[in-house]
């Protein structure tokens, strides 16, 4: 049948599963900050943009002209329900509020607003084919800027069931920046671990404490549980590629002294996953305490 046809990239384009709201997102990397808890039910998100037709009024002027309309605002919205709670996401979910003195367990709600009650956060979900590997995998994302929870801490219980805590964030506008909209969207495909890019590290050779030694500081990347960095020296910079294994190079800890091979005058590091191979790296020109 012609027209009984999906695109034939359908399952590249898939969003999955139902995602998850975190404090922070490096879109560049796909590196996730910290998971604001854990949901039931999915989640749902609406930029609820506000248009206005200028033409609704005006003689001999029919209504809906393109040329007309106008978007007055957005107020991005997202709600579901998080089903594991802590103190922080219950300030967060109280809307206005603030810790008791010296006791973080204990929540005060206020009639006031102040500027932390607003915070940003993302809602992230897998996207298309490759969902794997540093850097490397596909994402739907939207940022929203100065969320506050407008539905006030709800709080359900069921027999033999799990508590559910309602949300509903929305994103305000900042009068300091009043033509930023308070969302933005990011949508990534993923590609193969194999044609992935190497996440640009930026190296610092200073003098090590001991002669011949060099003192090395990395960043540019933040290491996950099971990654590290390793580092090698030459002449010129080793070069590395993306999934290199370099299971032979030698690990390190940034801020540390290391002892190149003398005569040489180079240093590459690279952050290594759990299996050894590079997801970031980035070279320098050695610094060595002469004595």
């Amino acid at each position: 049948m012609l027209y009984t046809q999906v695109p034939a990239n359908t399952f590249d384009t898939l969003q999955m599963n139902a995602g998850i709201v975190t404090d922070n997102f490096t879109p560049a990397t796909g590196a996730i900050g910290n998971i604001l808890g854990a949901t039931t039910g999915g989640l749902t998100f609406n930029s609820n943009p506000e248009y206005t037709d200028f033409g609704a009024d005006i003689d001999n002027v029919p209504e809906n002209t393109w040329q007309l309309k106008r978007i007055a605002r957005y107020d991005p919205a997202l709600s579901g329900n998080f089903v594991s709670m802590t103190s922080a996401l219950a300030k967060m979910l109280a809307g206005a509020g603030a810790y008791a003195t010296g006791d973080t367990t204990h929540i005060i709600p206020s009639h006031k607003l102040t500027e932390d009650d607003f915070k940003d956060f993302w809602v992230i979900g897998d996207y298309s084919a490759n969902n794997n590997g540093v850097g490397t995998a596909g994402y739907v994302a939207i940022h929203i800027m100065h969320g506050l929870n407008t539905g006030g801490f709800q709080w359900s219980t069921t027999k033999d069931g799990k508590g559910q805590f309602a949300f509903d964030f929305h994103g305000h506008y900042d009068l300091t920046n009043i033509d930023q909209v308070p969302f933005e969207i990011y949508v990534k495909a993923g590609v193969p671990d194999d044609e992935g890019e190497l996440v640009d590290l930026t190296v610092t050779s200073a003098a090590g404490t001991a002669e011949g030694d060099s003192n090395i500081t990395v960043s540019g990347y933040t290491l996950k549980t099971g990654e590290a960095l390793k580092y090698s020296t030459g002449t010129t910079a080793p070069l590395v590629v993306y999934g290199q294994t370099l299971t032979n190079w030698t690990t390190f800890s940034s801020g540390d002294d290391i002892t190149p091979t003398e005569g040489h005058t180079k240093i590459t590091v690279a952050a290594v996953d759990a299996d050894g191979k590079a997801i970031a790296a980035g070279n320098a020109t050695l610094t060595i305490n002469e004595g």
